[in-house]
């Protein structure tokens, strides 16, 4: 049973595309269980890939943006201090 989307920290989560509809999920269950499906950064929208050990309970995932942009506080290092939808936003 996948947790609320209330319960699921944005940093550690994503969100894929499910029958139609946009799912936030934890990281792990991403990989585990919708590794082939399209996923998007909860924040920005943006499409996003998951980097990091895929076994081991001690490994972090960490959401990667395909493309970066400065409107999104997921991405610290590029963040302009506005949040803004991606230029390529999926909807």
């Amino acid at each position: 049973m996948n947790p609320s989307p209330t319960h699921v920290s944005l940093t550690q989560s994503c969100e894929v595309k499910i029958q139609g509809g946009w799912r936030r999920v934890t990281l792990d269950d991403a990989v585990r269980h919708y590794e082939l499906l399209l996923k998007r950064c909860p924040a920005c929208h943006g499409r996003v890939s998951i980097n990091g050990a895929y076994s081991g309970p001690d490994f972090r995932k960490t959401l990667t943006h395909r493309r970066a942009h400065g409107g999104c506080p997921l991405k610290p290092e590029t963040y302009s201090g506005t949040l803004s939808p991606h230029p390529q936003a999926l909807a």
